[in-house]
Protein backbone atom coordinates (compact mmCIF):
# COMPACT_ATOMS: atom_id res chain seq x y z
CA UNK A 1 0.00 0.00 0.00
CA UNK A 2 1.48 3.34 -1.06
CA UNK A 3 1.11 6.62 0.84
CA UNK A 4 -2.61 6.24 1.67
CA UNK A 5 -4.74 7.22 4.65
CA UNK A 6 -4.66 3.61 5.96
CA UNK A 7 -0.88 3.60 5.70
CA UNK A 8 -0.72 6.96 7.46
CA UNK A 9 -2.87 5.63 10.31
CA UNK A 10 -0.72 2.54 10.70
CA UNK A 11 2.56 4.42 10.54
CA UNK A 12 1.56 7.11 13.04
CA UNK A 13 0.26 4.41 15.39
CA UNK A 14 3.54 2.50 14.99
CA UNK A 15 5.46 5.60 16.16
CA UNK A 16 3.25 5.84 19.25
CA UNK A 17 3.52 2.11 19.92
CA UNK A 18 7.34 2.26 19.85
CA UNK A 19 7.27 5.20 22.28
CA UNK A 20 4.82 3.37 24.56
CA UNK A 21 7.21 0.41 24.74
CA UNK A 22 10.15 2.69 25.53
CA UNK A 23 8.12 4.34 28.31
CA UNK A 24 8.23 0.95 30.06
CA UNK A 25 12.03 1.03 30.18
CA UNK A 26 12.58 -1.11 27.10
CA UNK A 27 15.59 -0.27 24.94
CA UNK A 28 13.93 -1.46 21.72
CA UNK A 29 15.74 -1.82 18.41
CA UNK A 30 13.29 -1.88 15.49
CA UNK A 31 14.77 -3.79 12.56
CA UNK A 32 11.92 -3.01 10.19
CA UNK A 33 8.44 -1.47 10.28
CA UNK A 34 6.18 -2.46 7.39
CA UNK A 35 3.12 -0.19 7.42
CA UNK A 36 2.36 0.22 3.74
CA UNK A 37 0.88 -3.19 2.96
CA UNK A 38 -1.86 -4.15 0.55
CA UNK A 39 -3.80 -5.98 3.28
CA UNK A 40 -3.85 -2.95 5.63
CA UNK A 41 -1.93 -4.82 8.32
CA UNK A 42 1.09 -3.18 9.92
CA UNK A 43 4.12 -5.19 11.00
CA UNK A 44 7.03 -4.29 13.21
CA UNK A 45 10.12 -6.45 13.73
CA UNK A 46 11.96 -5.77 17.00
CA UNK A 47 15.41 -7.28 17.52
CA UNK A 48 14.71 -8.49 21.06
CA UNK A 49 11.99 -10.43 22.88
CA UNK A 50 9.29 -8.08 24.21
CA UNK A 51 7.17 -9.61 27.02
CA UNK A 52 3.48 -10.01 26.16
CA UNK A 53 2.28 -7.97 29.14
CA UNK A 54 4.41 -4.99 28.04
CA UNK A 55 2.95 -5.20 24.54
CA UNK A 56 -0.62 -5.09 25.89
CA UNK A 57 0.24 -2.14 28.14
CA UNK A 58 1.70 -0.32 25.14
CA UNK A 59 -1.44 -1.08 23.10
CA UNK A 60 -3.59 0.49 25.83
CA UNK A 61 -1.30 3.53 26.00
CA UNK A 62 -1.55 4.12 22.23
CA UNK A 63 -5.35 4.14 22.37
CA UNK A 64 -5.27 6.61 25.27
CA UNK A 65 -3.11 8.93 23.19
CA UNK A 66 -5.39 8.51 20.17
CA UNK A 67 -8.32 9.79 22.28
CA UNK A 68 -6.28 12.82 23.39
CA UNK A 69 -6.31 13.86 19.72
CA UNK A 70 -2.70 15.03 19.66
CA UNK A 71 -1.56 17.17 16.76
CA UNK A 72 0.85 15.45 14.35
CA UNK A 73 3.31 17.85 12.74
CA UNK A 74 6.39 17.68 10.55
CA UNK A 75 9.49 19.84 10.65
CA UNK A 76 12.67 19.73 8.61
CA UNK A 77 16.16 20.27 10.02
CA UNK A 78 19.46 20.73 8.24
CA UNK A 79 21.06 17.72 9.96
CA UNK A 80 20.70 15.27 12.83
CA UNK A 81 22.52 17.44 15.37
CA UNK A 82 20.06 20.28 14.80
CA UNK A 83 17.10 17.86 14.97
CA UNK A 84 18.20 16.32 18.27
CA UNK A 85 19.01 19.72 19.74
CA UNK A 86 15.43 20.83 19.13
CA UNK A 87 13.93 17.45 20.07
CA UNK A 88 15.94 15.78 22.88
CA UNK A 89 13.56 12.75 22.88
CA UNK A 90 14.08 12.18 19.14
CA UNK A 91 13.91 8.54 18.01
CA UNK A 92 15.77 7.57 14.87
CA UNK A 93 17.34 4.55 13.19
CA UNK A 94 21.04 5.31 13.10
CA UNK A 95 21.68 2.63 10.45
CA UNK A 96 19.39 4.35 7.93
CA UNK A 97 20.06 8.00 8.68
CA UNK A 98 22.76 10.15 7.08
CA UNK A 99 23.72 12.50 9.91
CA UNK A 100 24.84 15.21 7.50
CA UNK A 101 21.66 15.32 5.40
CA UNK A 102 18.35 17.05 6.07
CA UNK A 103 16.20 15.31 8.67
CA UNK A 104 12.40 15.34 8.70
CA UNK A 105 10.97 15.03 12.22
CA UNK A 106 7.42 13.90 12.94
CA UNK A 107 6.13 15.15 16.29
CA UNK A 108 3.01 13.69 17.93
CA UNK A 109 2.03 16.34 20.45
CA UNK A 110 4.76 16.36 23.08
CA UNK A 111 4.57 12.55 23.25
CA UNK A 112 6.84 11.34 20.46
CA UNK A 113 9.43 12.78 18.10
CA UNK A 114 10.76 10.54 15.35
CA UNK A 115 12.83 10.97 12.20
CA UNK A 116 10.63 9.71 9.36
CA UNK A 117 9.92 10.34 5.66
CA UNK A 118 6.46 8.71 5.39
CA UNK A 119 2.94 10.11 5.34
CA UNK A 120 1.17 10.60 8.69
CA UNK A 121 -2.26 11.67 9.91
CA UNK A 122 -2.79 15.26 11.07
CA UNK A 123 -4.51 14.41 14.37
CA UNK A 124 -4.28 11.17 16.36
CA UNK A 125 -8.09 10.76 16.37
CA UNK A 126 -7.81 10.01 12.65
CA UNK A 127 -6.25 6.68 13.65
CA UNK A 128 -9.61 5.81 15.31
CA UNK A 129 -8.28 2.73 17.12
CA UNK A 130 -5.14 0.62 17.40
CA UNK A 131 -4.99 -3.08 18.18
CA UNK A 132 -2.36 -5.80 18.15
CA UNK A 133 -3.46 -8.72 15.97
CA UNK A 134 -0.63 -11.24 16.30
CA UNK A 135 2.65 -11.67 18.19
CA UNK A 136 5.40 -14.08 17.17
CA UNK A 137 8.71 -14.87 18.88
CA UNK A 138 11.15 -16.38 16.39
CA UNK A 139 14.94 -16.25 16.24
CA UNK A 140 15.21 -13.99 19.28
CA UNK A 141 12.99 -11.32 17.70
CA UNK A 142 9.47 -10.07 18.35
CA UNK A 143 7.25 -9.78 15.28
CA UNK A 144 4.03 -7.86 15.91
CA UNK A 145 1.12 -7.46 13.50
CA UNK A 146 -1.26 -4.58 14.21
CA UNK A 147 -4.33 -2.86 12.80
CA UNK A 148 -5.67 0.68 12.85
CA UNK A 149 -8.88 2.46 11.91
CA UNK A 150 -11.95 0.51 10.80
CA UNK A 151 -9.80 -2.62 10.33
CA UNK A 152 -9.01 -2.59 14.06
CA UNK A 153 -12.70 -2.10 14.91
CA UNK A 154 -13.79 -4.96 12.62
CA UNK A 155 -11.14 -7.28 14.07
CA UNK A 156 -12.20 -6.56 17.65
CA UNK A 157 -15.89 -7.02 16.69
CA UNK A 158 -15.03 -10.40 15.19
CA UNK A 159 -13.17 -11.45 18.36
CA UNK A 160 -16.11 -10.26 20.51
CA UNK A 161 -18.55 -12.34 18.47
CA UNK A 162 -16.30 -15.40 18.77
CA UNK A 163 -16.22 -14.96 22.56
CA UNK A 164 -20.03 -14.68 22.73
CA UNK A 165 -20.49 -17.76 20.51
CA UNK A 166 -18.08 -19.76 22.67
CA UNK A 167 -19.91 -18.60 25.80
CA UNK A 168 -23.30 -19.64 24.39
CA UNK A 169 -22.01 -23.08 23.40
CA UNK A 170 -20.64 -23.66 26.91
CA UNK A 171 -23.53 -22.01 28.75
CA UNK A 172 -21.66 -19.23 30.54
CA UNK A 173 -21.68 -15.46 30.16
CA UNK A 174 -18.81 -13.75 28.26
CA UNK A 175 -17.77 -11.79 31.37
CA UNK A 176 -16.84 -15.11 33.00
CA UNK A 177 -14.63 -16.30 30.14
CA UNK A 178 -11.39 -15.49 32.01
CA UNK A 179 -12.63 -17.51 35.00
CA UNK A 180 -13.49 -20.35 32.64
CA UNK A 181 -10.04 -20.26 31.02
CA UNK A 182 -8.38 -20.14 34.46
CA UNK A 183 -10.39 -23.17 35.63
CA UNK A 184 -9.60 -25.08 32.45
CA UNK A 185 -5.90 -24.30 32.79
CA UNK A 186 -5.90 -25.44 36.42
CA UNK A 187 -7.65 -28.67 35.46
CA UNK A 188 -5.21 -29.22 32.59
CA UNK A 189 -2.26 -28.71 34.96
CA UNK A 190 -3.76 -31.23 37.39
CA UNK A 191 -4.22 -33.80 34.62
CA UNK A 192 -0.66 -33.27 33.37
CA UNK A 193 0.66 -33.77 36.91
CA UNK A 194 -1.33 -37.01 37.27
CA UNK A 195 -0.10 -38.15 33.85
CA UNK A 196 3.54 -37.62 34.84
CA UNK A 197 3.05 -39.40 38.17
CA UNK A 198 1.57 -42.41 36.33
CA UNK A 199 4.45 -42.34 33.86
CA UNK A 200 7.01 -42.33 36.69
CA UNK A 201 5.32 -45.37 38.24
CA UNK A 202 5.60 -47.14 34.86
CA UNK A 203 9.33 -46.35 34.84
CA UNK A 204 9.68 -47.89 38.29
CA UNK A 205 8.09 -51.13 37.02
CA UNK A 206 10.98 -51.12 34.51
CA UNK A 207 9.56 -52.79 31.37
CA UNK A 208 12.11 -53.32 28.59
CA UNK A 209 10.45 -50.78 26.27
CA UNK A 210 7.71 -48.30 27.16
CA UNK A 211 5.29 -47.71 24.27
CA UNK A 212 3.00 -44.66 24.52
CA UNK A 213 1.12 -44.41 21.23
CA UNK A 214 0.19 -40.95 19.92
CA UNK A 215 1.83 -39.16 22.86
CA UNK A 216 4.40 -36.38 22.63
CA UNK A 217 7.03 -38.18 24.64
CA UNK A 218 9.45 -35.25 24.87
CA UNK A 219 7.18 -33.74 27.56
CA UNK A 220 8.30 -36.59 29.85
CA UNK A 221 11.99 -35.77 29.41
CA UNK A 222 12.22 -34.27 32.91
CA UNK A 223 10.79 -37.41 34.49
CA UNK A 224 13.17 -39.57 32.45
CA UNK A 225 16.21 -37.59 33.61
CA UNK A 226 15.01 -37.61 37.22
CA UNK A 227 14.47 -41.39 37.12
CA UNK A 228 17.92 -42.09 35.63
CA UNK A 229 19.58 -39.80 38.17
CA UNK A 230 17.94 -41.74 41.02
CA UNK A 231 18.47 -45.15 39.36
CA UNK A 232 21.96 -44.94 37.80
CA UNK A 233 22.00 -48.69 37.06
CA UNK A 234 18.94 -48.41 34.77
CA UNK A 235 18.52 -47.71 31.05
CA UNK A 236 15.10 -46.52 29.81
CA UNK A 237 13.71 -46.89 26.28
CA UNK A 238 10.50 -45.00 25.48
CA UNK A 239 8.76 -44.67 22.10
CA UNK A 240 5.47 -43.46 20.66
CA UNK A 241 5.94 -45.39 17.45
CA UNK A 242 7.51 -42.45 15.63
CA UNK A 243 10.11 -41.11 18.07
CA UNK A 244 12.54 -42.93 20.33
CA UNK A 245 14.19 -41.60 23.47
CA UNK A 246 16.71 -43.76 25.35
CA UNK A 247 18.52 -42.57 28.47
CA UNK A 248 21.25 -44.48 30.24
CA UNK A 249 22.29 -44.20 33.88
CA UNK A 250 25.98 -43.78 34.66
CA UNK A 251 26.26 -47.32 36.10
CA UNK A 252 24.36 -49.07 33.30
CA UNK A 253 26.43 -51.33 31.02
CA UNK A 254 24.18 -51.09 27.93
CA UNK A 255 26.14 -50.15 24.78
CA UNK A 256 24.07 -47.38 23.17
CA UNK A 257 26.59 -46.64 20.43
CA UNK A 258 26.39 -50.23 19.18
CA UNK A 259 22.58 -50.26 19.42
CA UNK A 260 22.39 -46.91 17.64
CA UNK A 261 24.38 -48.25 14.68
CA UNK A 262 22.01 -51.21 14.39
CA UNK A 263 18.83 -49.15 14.34
CA UNK A 264 20.33 -46.71 11.84
CA UNK A 265 20.25 -49.67 9.47
CA UNK A 266 16.48 -49.77 10.06
CA UNK A 267 16.05 -46.13 9.11
CA UNK A 268 16.54 -44.43 12.48
CA UNK A 269 17.50 -40.76 12.13
CA UNK A 270 18.71 -38.81 15.13
CA UNK A 271 21.44 -38.36 17.72
CA UNK A 272 23.38 -41.23 19.31
CA UNK A 273 25.79 -40.75 22.22
CA UNK A 274 27.24 -43.00 24.91
CA UNK A 275 24.43 -42.00 27.27
CA UNK A 276 21.40 -41.24 25.10
CA UNK A 277 19.56 -41.84 21.83
CA UNK A 278 16.93 -39.43 20.54
CA UNK A 279 15.35 -39.41 17.10
CA UNK A 280 12.76 -40.60 14.58
CA UNK A 281 11.89 -44.09 13.42
CA UNK A 282 9.51 -45.46 10.78
CA UNK A 283 6.51 -47.08 12.49
CA UNK A 284 6.81 -50.13 10.23
CA UNK A 285 10.30 -50.80 11.66
CA UNK A 286 9.30 -50.34 15.30
CA UNK A 287 8.84 -54.05 16.13
CA UNK A 288 12.32 -54.86 14.77
CA UNK A 289 13.80 -52.08 16.87
CA UNK A 290 12.04 -53.32 20.00
CA UNK A 291 13.16 -56.90 19.33
CA UNK A 292 16.77 -55.70 18.91
CA UNK A 293 16.57 -53.89 22.24
CA UNK A 294 15.20 -56.91 24.06
CA UNK A 295 17.72 -59.31 22.50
Amino acid sequence: MEESIEGARLHTAEHMFARALQEQGLDIHVRKADTYREDDIGKVYIKEIIPFEKITLAEKRVNEKILENLAVKEENFENLDEATKNNPKLRFNEDRLDKEKEVRVISIGDYDFSACKHLHVKQTKEIVMFTVKRISYLGGETEIEFLAGTYALMFLMQIKNQVINAAMERHFIPEKILDYIKNENERTNELEKEEKEIFYRILEENPQVILLKEVKISKFYGELNYFIKNNPEKCVNITNGKQIIILKGKDCTKDLQSFGEKIKGLGFAGNVTDNSINGKIDETKLKEVMDLWKA
